[in-house]
């Protein structure tokens, strides 16, 4: 009977947060969007279908509650991809696991927009001078599993947009929940994740300080004056997400999952992907996400070079198709001690 209540409250929540979020049209109207970019290739390959099925140190990102069923004591990833218009996405993060108390996460995401060169209305073909530009979100997790089937996360983070000398902070906070059916041989999961409910972020800084001139004045006096900033929301998600191993054994896996994406300031998406192991070393996937603008189809591979080495080391690569934009590569390294 539990069983059924878990999975029922899973998907009334799931349900209910999607309709509520979706009564207003809050397009355009959120900020430090780059919360919103997949970290992981190999979450990133399988279509962002990751919530029920992550298991590494990127859970952080996707739901903290499966933090709790990394199987090491310690463990760590490090991703870097190229993404649009010449932007860098990096992301590194690290699991500490207490079997009696629980696990202990931290991540750090950062957007790198490089150089900027300065323009103004007097010289638009540049000034000579450049600025830089970055997003960046710190955070805290904890996780633990109150049964063997069922785990709860959550997870604290600053984050913070700079623009030359403006910047902009906030702090969100990310709930995450799964729970292991006995369904399929005990491989069908169930999970949803609440992420970045949290303050509201507003510019401030030195350049938005200006000297205005005083209209009508027969001297044009001049006065110190700074520039008004409104308040924007940090984007609000919601998943739903659901996956299963339809074969697991010593020489064949294959992998399924699929989620739902509701945030507050875009239409509902669907993302499904599958991943086949060889021998548990050799894995190959692909996924595809409905209702984005650019990205469709996503494909990837990854290595589990555990047994050549004789130690814990995986590498994971996915290609993603950005239409109009050109292909984006990411690379990622995750170890186990």
């Amino acid at each position: 009977m539990n069983r059924f209540l878990v999975i029922a409250l899973f998907v009334v929540l799931g349900l209910a947060t999607m309709s509520m979020a979706q009564q207003v049209d809050y397009s355009g109207t959120s900020v430090a969007n780059f919360l919103k970019i997949g970290v992981g290739a190999r979450q990133t390959a399988m279509g962002d279908a990751a919530i029920s099925q992550v298991d590494d140190p990127t859970g952080l990102f996707w739901n903290v509650a499966t933090i709790s069923r990394i199987p090491s004591k310690f463990s760590f990833v490090a991703t870097s991809m190229d993404w649009l218009v010449d932007t860098r996405l990096s992301y590194i993060a690290a699991v500490l696991n207490f079997k009696s108390i629980g696990s202990f996460g931290f991540d750090f995401q950062f957007l790198d927009y490089g150089k900027v060169e300065e323009t103004t209305v007097y010289d638009q073909d540049g000034t000579g001078r450049y600025f830089s530009a970055n997003d960046l979100a710190v955070g805290f997790g904890f996780a633990r599993s109150l049964t063997n089937r069922f785990s709860l996360g959550v997870k604290v983070k600053y984050i913070q947009e700079k623009l030359a000398n403006a910047q902009a902070g906030a702090f969100g906070f990310d709930i995450g929940a799964v729970f292991t059916t006995s369904f399929f041989n005990n491989n069908l999961k169930l999970a949803a994740t609440l992420a970045n409910f949290g303050t509201k972020m507003k510019f401030g800084g030195r350049d938005l300080d200006v000297i205005y001139v005083v209209p009508g004045s027969p001297s044009n006096k001049q006065i110190p004056a700074s520039l008004r900033t409104l308040e924007w929301e940090i984007p609000l998600l919601f998943r739903f997400g659901i996956s299963n191993y339809f074969i697991k054994n010593e020489t064949w896996s294959l992998l399924a999952a699929y989620d739902i994406l509701d945030s507050r300031d875009y239409k509902v998406r669907h993302n499904l992907g599958a991943e086949v192991g060889i021998k548990h070393m050799l894995y190959l996937r692909a996924g595809y996400k409905f209702n984005y603008d650019q990205v469709s189809y996503t494909a990837g591979f990854g290595f589990d070079f555990s047994s050549l080495l004789g130690y814990k080391l995986k590498l994971d690569y996915v290609y993603l198709d950005y239409g109009v934009f050109k292909g984006l590569n990411q690379f990622t390294l995750i170890l186990n001690l």
